[in-house]
Formats: C-alpha cells, structure tokens, sequence
C-alpha cells in the first residue's frame, strides 16, 4: 500500500489538510472504495469556471458573498482554494471508523454529477503509518482529534505532529523520554534478576494483581506445575503462572509436556522467567504459552508502580 512514498519529496516539506468527506462522511465509502480511490469536495454550489478563472479567485470571493457575510465568504473561498492548488505533495488526512486515514492526491481536478469536483488519491488511503501500524485514535492527541467536530470542509492541521504520525517518528523530547525509559527498564529488569526465590515469587503475584488478575489459591507447594492460580477481574479468563528465577529451553519444554493436562483448564499460561539462557530467550512457543523475561517484567513494575518495592528489596 505504501510503495508508491519511496520517491516522493520529505514529507516535513508538504502541505497537510484535513478535508471532511461529505456530510456526516456521505462520500467516505466512495472514496475508500472506489478504482482508483478519490477525494471528493463538497462544495458542488460553487461553479467550477469560477475556480479556474485568473483573478486571484475574486469572483469566487463575491459568489460567496451573495449569501453569505464577507468574512465567512472569505473562509468558505479559502477552503475551495486550498482543494483546488493543493498539488501532489500535499497530505490530506481524514477521520473514519476510529481511525486517522491520510492520502496524498494528484492535482488535476474531475467535475463530476451534481457539480462535485473530485481527484485522484495516488495510492490509496492509508489507515496506517509508513511503517504499518494503524493510526488508532487511541494512540492520536486530543488537539488533533477536535478536528472531528469542525463544520467546515477543509482545514489545517497540527503539520508537524501529523506528519510525525504518518511517518512513524517521535518528537525529540518524546525521543529522549523513550531513550530514558528503555535505560531505566534495563536496570529495573537488572534489580528483579537479583530477587531471592520468594521475593520473586511475590513480585510476579504483585505484577499481576496490578494487571487485573486476581490469585485463585497459591498452588507452588502442591503442584510443581503451577505456582499461581490466577482469573482475570475483567473478563473472567483463568490463568496459571510458572515462576523460574532462571531456566533453560530443556526445563521449558519438560514444563509444558508436564502442563498438557493443565491446559484445557486455562485461557493464558504464562511462563515468568527473569534470567533465561539463550535458547529459552530466543523461543517463540507455539502452543501459546506466554513468556515473559526480565525486559516485560521490568515493563510491567513501572506500570504498576512497583519501582520502590524493588528499589527497597534489593538496595
């Protein structure tokens, strides 16, 4: 889908809008689906021959002031203006299903039925970065997604952090909170291989109560094959933990033959093992068994505050 960026100019250089696909996004499905895929401007009032006339688009300016105040003619002839020069380096970006779409577009204008004037997307719409992850409002800043609520047609957008978006980067400071972060898990991750066996043992049961998941009964002592019992608070699933301050890829697959009869029982099964040796480290199981070494666990001591537990433990 994204092959057709490689010899397109540095996206810091372009122009980005937001354009808004019909009202309450009458032509989203058109545009998306069509062959090829297409932008579409609802402005079908407006005479093309106005558009491309050489005035400095005056008689645009006064087409719109027969209805409309000179101020909010002089927006509505900036928002046909701006579709009508934006070339094939602009960035248009949209919002549908939950997501921030983005395109880029030729520059020749079609005069469709109805009056509507449309062009091609080069490509396709993207609901996702360059780099192939989806671009999820979850994952979008609230200044941005305001743009939702915007009556208009065209728009501009926050351009530094859009484009940031589509190309997968970080702001610097965001850079350097990220580069200190992953520093502070590799020496958290450091503190947690150093925890006795039971320290470990009660650190892994916080981890996960801090994760929504609740201790059913503590079976280490009964049952080598499983040292926590746990069922998710939220969404009722079973889980069984084995804990192992150090293992081996041997160990692992003794334990999960040993686990065969376990299994049917439980939604997750997760193996916690700090200090792994290299061909455990390595493994991606694939009978789902879910392995986390001391890199998530340190992740995960942030998340639920466990920091200073640590800190107290092994300082």
């Amino acid at each position: 889908m994204q092959k057709y960026l490689i010899n397109q100019p540095p996206f810091e250089a372009n122009p980005t809008y937001y354009i808004k696909l019909g009202q309450g996004g009458e032509f989203v499905d058109r545009c998306f689906q069509s062959d090829p895929n297409l932008i579409i401007l609802d402005y079908r009032e407006v005479p093309h021959e106005l558009c491309v006339l050489n005035d400095e688009w005056k008689s645009v300016q006064k087409f719109f002031e027969k209805n409309h105040k000179p101020g909010s003619a002089s927006n509505h002839t900036r928002q046909v203006r701006t579709f009508y020069e934006a070339d094939e380096n602009t960035v248009w970006i949209t919002f549908h299903d939950n997501k921030l779409w983005w395109c880029r577009t030729e520059k020749e204008i079609t005069v469709e039925d109805q009056n509507l004037k449309s062009k091609r997307v080069i490509g396709t719409w993207s609901d996702k970065d360059i780099l192939g992850n989806k671009l999820l409002f979850g994952n979008l800043s609230g200044e941005l997604l305001t743009t939702k609520a915007y009556r208009g047609t065209i728009c501009s957008v926050p351009k530094e952090y859009v484009l940031r978006k589509i190309t997968g980067q970080l702001s610097e400071e965001a850079e350097e909170i990220k580069a200190l972060t992953s520093e502070l898990q590799n020496k958290i991750g450091g503190l947690i291989q150093k925890l006795y066996w039971n320290d470990l043992e009660l650190f892994v049961d916080l981890v996960f109560r801090q994760s929504g998941w609740r201790r059913v009964s503590y079976l280490g002592k009964q049952e080598k094959t499983i040292d926590l019992d746990l069922e998710s608070t939220v969404t009722g699933e079973r889980g069984v933990v084995q804990v192992k301050a150090k293992s081996n890829l041997d160990e692992f697959l003794d334990y999960e033959k040993e686990l065969e009869g376990f299994r049917k029982d439980y939604q997750k099964v997760f193996y916690v093992c700090p200090r792994p040796e290299k061909g455990l480290k390595d493994l991606k199981p694939q009978t789902g068994t879910i392995l986390y070494f001391s890199d998530k666990l340190a992740e995960l001591a942030i998340s639920a505050g466990l920091v200073d537990w640590l800190i107290k433990k092994t300082g």
